[in-house]
């Protein structure tokens, strides 16, 4: 759980001991091998994971053709949003791109500690709006710009996706062809 509490403390400093003892109390180990799903399209999402090792592939199923939602890489927190806060079916699927360890909770625990602790109040309020923020980047990407400048700013702002995804899920991500993929990156490289 060390690497869940440090990441938390980046964002919150002076965290308190008691906080230390729920994370370790209400958090539990998931591990998953590759090609195993971590969460199925129509099911309510109902735990919350953060990413200790591994990569995982967040992706939809529109006319029987997978469609890239997103990338989770260490560090990072890996739900449905919209269906763990309204506790609706999900559409998406996440899957594991490679062999990956997770830490998890129960999102009626998390709901649980932040009615009645204030630190766990803020520190969910400070990673919904990082959440959100995000968000916005992300649909300001794919209203405003063109499939090159998508490329740029992906390869700018998450160069890490760049260097550890397969060229066919990046081209997913951004909306075009693997070939229109590899066009752009010669005219770049």
């Amino acid at each position: 759980m060390k690497e869940l509490h440090h990441f938390i403390a980046r964002y919150v400093p002076d965290l308190s001991p008691a906080f230390e003892e729920d994370l370790y109390r209400v958090f539990y180990t998931k591990k998953l091998k590759k090609g195993e799903h971590l969460i199925q399209a129509g099911q309510i999402s109902r735990t919350l994971y953060f990413v200790k090792k591994g990569m995982l592939r967040n992706y939809l199923i529109k006319n029987d053709k997978e469609l890239t939602v997103w990338f989770f890489f260490p560090e990072n927190f890996v739900t449905v949003f919209d269906s763990m806060i309204l506790q609706i079916p999900g559409k998406e699927n996440t899957i594991a791109m490679t062999p990956c360890e997770l830490y998890a909770i129960a999102y009626e625990k998390l709901e649980m500690l932040n009615k009645v602790s204030h630190e766990w109040e803020h520190i969910s309020r400070v990673f919904t709006i990082e959440f959100a923020l995000q968000q916005e980047m992300r649909l300001y990407m794919f209203q405003t710009m063109n499939a090159e400048e998508k490329y740029q700013f992906l390869l700018d702002m998450s160069p890490h996706i760049i260097e550890n995804i397969p060229s066919k899920y990046i081209a997913s991500y951004l909306g075009i062809s693997r070939e229109t993929l590899s066009r752009i990156r010669g005219r770049i490289a």
